[in-house]
């Protein structure tokens, strides 16, 4: 699994290509691409299994986002991420989750717990 999702991601495409010329590249394009949520804590804030139990039930992004608020986590809309700026090893896992539910819970070494939720496609 990716040690860092897409914090470096963007950090990365921020460095390569100024903001704005992102944006507008990624309205333009043909490719597919993701609407995303991604929702973050600290995995000493609150048990993995817990975590996983509770973003199962997310059926959208706005359920998300809600649930995301109510337990204290962070919670992070991504717009125009194309499956080629995923990680090789997140690109199925992607692709087979349906629209408004959440992936399997990904981790940085034990540290944080994340999962997405595709808005749209």
């Amino acid at each position: 699994m990716p040690r860092r999702l897409f914090p470096v991601l963007v950090a990365a495409a921020a460095a390569i290509v100024p903001a704005g010329a992102l944006a507008q590249q990624e309205r333009a394009s043909t490719l597919p691409s993701y609407s995303l949520v991604q929702l973050s804590v600290l995995s000493a804030q609150v048990a993995p299994s817990d975590f996983s139990s509770t973003t199962k039930t997310i059926r959208s992004c706005s359920e998300a986002m809600k649930i995301a608020k109510a337990n204290g986590w962070q919670a992070e809309r991504k717009r125009f991420v194309h499956p080629s700026e995923l990680p090789p090893q997140l690109r199925p896992i992607m692709r087979d989750v349906p629209n408004g539910e959440a992936t399997p819970v990904l981790s940085e070494d034990g540290s944080a717990l994340h999962v997405l939720v595709i808005c749209s496609r």
